[in-house]
């Protein structure tokens, strides 16, 4: 009987099949559960995130030409209302009164203008009272005037937003001034 041939030397038989058969390249491992998952989770947030920054700075990177306009805001014809009414009032310091006619200017349309016109009675207390309230000092210079007319602006939109819920007299115009 032949003896065995022990396993790591290999006979004329196995020397034969080791010279003859190809070398089969070791099969790569699987990859693990982790790397199939967290591989394409990378790629996709790094893909957003790339995304993301490319749609947040793209408007600063285009010139200004390419980069989209907002539409303008659409703003109503400027339009001017007379209040008829004369004021008269005295002066606080002195014996003297003034009177004015004023006129507003408003571009918040036909709800404005019909504002002024239902509180007509409202606006012409609060120019009263702004005219009582003050001296002769305050209305000889035309900073003075101008300062009236802005306390008048502010005064008739607090009367409108009470009213109506709407204020938007953009200026007061002085139409007449007399003070003795």
């Amino acid at each position: 009987m032949k003896p065995p041939t022990p396993p790591h030397h290999k006979g004329a038989a196995g020397m034969a099949d080791a010279a003859t058969a190809p070398a089969l390249p070791e099969a790569p491992p699987k990859p693990g559960l982790v790397k199939r998952l967290v591989l394409p989770l990378v790629l996709l947030l790094s893909g957003a995130a790339a995304g993301a920054a490319g749609s947040y700075f793209m408007p600063v990177l285009l010139p200004a030409s390419q980069q989209a306009k907002p539409p303008a805001p659409k703003v109503a014809p400027l339009e001017y209302v007379e209040i008829p009414n004369s004021f008269t009032a005295n002066l606080k310091d002195t014996g003297r009164f003034v009177q004015v006619k004023i006129a507003i200017s408003t571009q918040g349309g036909e709800p404005v203008v019909e504002a002024v016109k239902r509180h007509q009675i409202a606006i012409v207390a609060a120019v009263l009272d702004i005219l009582a309230d003050s001296t002769e000092a305050d209305l000889s210079d035309p900073g003075g005037r101008d300062k009236l007319t802005r306390r008048m602006r502010l005064a008739i939109n607090d009367v409108l937003q009470r009213k109506s819920g709407v204020a938007g007299v953009d200026d007061v115009f002085l139409t007449n001034f007399v003070m003795q």
